[in-house]
């Protein structure tokens, strides 16, 4: 089996680690010949040397969309195309079998403050065309699979649901920071990994932090794409995004000082994240809504450090895979924040050695999911071609 993974767009975060892990994972079944993964030039791909040293991995740059002539070697040979993350670029119709994974409809669940009624038809038509004519779709959660039933139609009843996995790290992380980290950080402390977009929440939890007793003693790390920014000073928080400016004044307001109470780091490399996430007292997860669930609460679980989280739906469905007691919160209210703050410092012990407990649950592994992305390809072909591909 030739297999083309086309991802011209992804997210620097998670979406990125996805890419990664699970392009790894397929290259490596049996029975996969080749995979060609293609990547726009400006693309922030890293681990690319690891995915170079797979022997059957060929990874390519492009700038044009897949059915241009100058795309057409990268079509050769491929009996199955993957589009790994369609929500943001144009449906372009091809004569292969098609996969496509819808990672999560947050555009849709929680429309972004200020986003202008054109922008939101735009993404909704351009997600309709891929459901519509891709020939199938695979899904990341059964939340995400009965929201694109609920937005789209009957059509996306035929989704094919595979959670995506975090292996256990526990074996192959530094247990410390690096010394360039480890000396802007304090010894103890709350950490929220994520990047700033306004659904992940950061205002509701810097009001719910400023209430809650945990503040006297476990300051706040933040890391992720722009969280640096709330660094600069009010009024003067000129940001790429919008959205910075509200943060550097709910901090100010509430009276959350930096370097004291707040520490926003901005990206952090990923050799420093397991370990800034297994030395943390505890991990928050206050998004008003994810896709499959949460790469950082999985890593924290596996890590053995306690996690706080939304009570949504994708969360709950997430964590019923795993045993460790969640200190739950409504994520629309500061105040039901600063109570499950209070709440699992206040019975630390017991939160700590459930989480310490939960690292041993079984887990599907990357080649696991990989596994069933395979079947996925099989039945696709099958379809299309009305032949089994071996």
């Amino acid at each position: 089996m030739n297999i083309l993974i086309w991802s011209n767009q992804f997210s620097i975060g998670g979406g990125m680690r996805l890419l990664f892990n699970l392009t790894a994972a397929i290259a490596r079944q049996p029975g996969v010949e080749r995979v060609r993964l293609v990547v726009a030039p400006n693309s922030q791909l890293r681990n690319y040397v690891e995915l170079q040293k797979i022997g059957n991995i060929e990874i390519c740059y492009n700038i044009f969309p897949i059915n241009h002539p100058e795309c057409s070697h990268l079509l050769a040979n491929m009996n199955v195309v993957y589009f790994f993350w369609p929500h943001t670029e144009q449906f372009q119709a091809i004569d292969r079998p098609t996969v496509c994974t819808f990672h999560d409809t947050t555009i849709f669940d929680f429309v972004p403050p200020f986003m202008k009624g054109d922008e939101l038809s735009f993404h909704w038509r351009l997600s309709k065309k891929w459901i519509d004519h891709t020939s199938s779709v695979v899904v990341s959660s059964e939340h995400v699979k009965n929201r694109l039933i609920a937005h789209f139609g009957n059509r996306s009843e035929l989704a094919y649901v595979i959670p995506h996995a975090i292996t256990p790290i526990a074996n192959t992380y530094s247990r410390r920071v690096s010394p360039e980290l480890a000396s802007r950080i304090p010894s103890d402390y709350i950490i929220y990994p994520s990047n700033t977009s306004p659904h992940k929440n950061h205002n509701n939890l810097l009001m719910g932090f400023a209430k809650s007793k945990a503040k006297r003693k476990y300051p706040l790390v933040l890391t992720g794409y722009l969280t640096d920014k709330m660094r600069i000073p009010f009024p003067d928080s000129t940001s790429e995004v919008n959205w910075i400016p509200t943060l550097v004044s709910t901090m100010k307001r509430t009276g959350l000082r930096l370097d004291r109470q707040v520490y926003p780091l901005g990206f952090v490399g990923d050799h420093d994240i397991p370990a800034l996430i297994k030395n943390a007292k505890a991990l928050i997860m206050p998004s008003l809504s994810e896709g499959g669930g949460s790469y950082p609460v999985e890593e924290a679980l596996r890590l053995g450090t306690p996690v706080l989280c939304s009570d949504i739906p994708v969360m709950r469905e997430h964590l019923s895979r795993h045993s460790a007691k969640i200190a739950w919160f409504d994520p629309h209210n500061p105040d039901s924040i600063a109570d499950a703050l209070d709440r699992l410092f206040d019975d630390y012990d017991s939160y700590k050695f459930s989480a310490l407990h939960g690292v041993h649950d079984a887990t599907q592994t990357w080649d696991d999911i990989a596994k069933q992305y395979i079947e996925v390809f099989r039945i696709t072909f099958w379809r299309y071609y009305g032949k089994i591909l071996y």
